[in-house]
């Protein structure tokens, strides 16, 4: 499979690396554009359980622009409230949807919905379902001046302008790219000194899906707090409950696996927590008994310093993985996918002398550069939430019942749109009943409120974890 170079005013040919749920919306985003685009999947065409997901406002405006929205809250389940409990019952706080404001300014609630669910609905909807080709698992990445080819297991290849890593925390493209880095010639590259972030894994993660309990109904969301461990439970459509548990891998004193999806592996796992309370009424041992499908993973952390690089570019977990804590991970996968068509369409006009290699990259970096900031605040934040969360240090459990009292407010800033919430640019805005309307240059207020007001919260714990970090807790 090749691209036709044929003809003084082709196409600008985009090459997506794997059919995630950024990949997909990067589709999405340029199907309404004059880009052409071809996406490579490395698994066959059937999507895997995963786990559950929680769509915010930020994620749901631009699945309303793409005409995606009406069947994600059909096929989801809207969130009635947010309760937050220690390992013992007692509960810290709980929520409203209604009290929270950001829900009420855009009319977007929090939606619950299986990862298989969303993506079945993003690729059924794709128009240009015949550019998504499965089993075609990359291992090679050549580029040049004048295009990049990409090489898959089966024998095939395809050439375009540009190749996007969508393909998850473990990209193929991203190590190519920083292949292509340390090989290349220009010696003011090598002085810049970056390399490839590794990957970080202080925390492992199980994620489940289970079958209706009683006293957990759905909408709901409970998140609890335990000593070296948390979990977040959501019951979704159908009363199918979706639950995560983050293990911290020091200060637990139990050793596990890496990976493992047999459950009596996991069971030995999980096997401290199985009395620990995830409600009021309702323990852990309820949950995991239940469970029709359950795997280890680790739970990954990495912000890379660099996500583009002549005519390589990478998004979602590929450059900027947090854990599950803030459940911003898929939504942010679909901001930066908005972002990065917004930069490609205003780049792809003209003609075809206009996309080399340099012009590409200097697109690339503002487009990196402007995503940096937003996603930077998020990552910190998740940091700190997981570390806060599923801490064994008593400095940061006393921490956790001040935050406690801030959840709504916490809730709200986290779910709100602001300025720096990517959108289509070239798709209108969807008309929300009851939403507040605020014109696009005004939406700069929220964002500096967002600022002054987490800056107690981010000044407080920055304190902490370096007061902690040099006592070496």
């Amino acid at each position: 499979m090749a691209m036709s170079k044929t003809g003084s005013q082709r196409l600008f040919h985009v090459i997506i690396v794997g059919a995630s749920i950024a990949g997909l919306t990067l589709a999405h985003c340029l199907s309404s554009t004059s880009i052409d685009f071809t996406v490579l999947e490395a698994r066959s065409d059937s999507f895997s359980d995963g786990a559950g997901l929680a769509i915010l406002p930020n994620g749901a405006r631009i699945l309303d622009q793409l005409g995606l929205y009406q069947d994600v809250l059909d096929q989801g389940q809207c969130m009635v409230s947010h309760s937050t409990w220690f390992e013992d019952g007692r509960l810290l706080r709980r929520v409203g949807a209604r009290q929270i404001r950001s829900l009420g300014r855009t009319n977007y609630p929090v939606i619950i919905i299986s990862r298989r669910v969303l993506l079945g609905i993003i690729y059924a909807r794709l128009q240009r379902r015949t550019c998504v080709f499965f089993n075609r698992r990359v291992y090679r990445i050549v580029s040049s001046p004048q295009d990049v080819t990409v090489y898959s297991a089966d024998g095939s290849s395809v050439s375009g302008d540009l190749v996007v890593g969508a393909d998850g925390v473990y990209s193929t493209v991203r190590t190519q790219m920083w292949h292509h880095i340390k090989n290349v010639d220009d010696a003011s590259t090598r002085s810049h000194r970056l390399s490839e972030v590794p990957l970080t894994d202080a925390f492992a993660g199980v994620f489940g899906i289970s079958q209706s309990i009683p006293g957990l109904e759905r909408g709901n969301v409970h998140r609890t707090y335990g000593h070296g461990w948390s979990t977040i439970i959501m019951t979704g459509a159908d009363s199918k409950v979706f639950w995560f548990i983050a293990i911290a891998r020091t200060g637990t004193g139990q050793s596990m696996p890496r990976r493992s999806s047999d459950k009596a592996c996991l069971a030995g796992v999980v096997e401290p927590l199985l009395e620990k309370h995830v409600t009021f009424n309702v323990k852990f041992g309820e949950v995991f008994n239940h469970a029709e499908s359950c795997i280890l993973v680790p739970l990954e952390e990495s912000f890379q310093t660099r996500w583009s690089w002549n005519r390589f570019v990478g998004i979602g977990d590929a450059v900027h993985k947090m854990t599950p804590n803030l459940a911003e991970g898929a939504n942010c996968a679909m901001e930066s996918a908005a972002s990065l068509a917004n930069h490609l369409s205003s780049f792809s006009r003209g003609s075809t002398s206009l996309y080399t290699q340099e012009r590409l990259g200097s697109t690339l970096k503002i487009w990196e550069d402007s995503r940096k900031r937003r996603m930077k605040s998020l990552f910190f934040v998740s940091q700190c939430a997981v570390r806060i969360e599923a801490t064994t240090s008593w400095v940061l459990r006393l921490l956790q019942k001040f935050l406690g009292l801030f959840h709504a407010m916490g809730i709200g800033l986290l779910t709100d749109i602001t300025s720096r919430t990517a959108r289509v640019d070239h798709l209108p805005l969807p008309l929300r009943k009851d939403a507040e309307r605020v014109p696009r240059n005004k939406e700069q207020g929220p964002e500096w409120i967002l600022q002054l007001s987490t800056f107690p919260l981010t000044a407080t714990v920055s304190l902490i974890f370096y007061v902690l970090h040099a006592v070496g807790m």
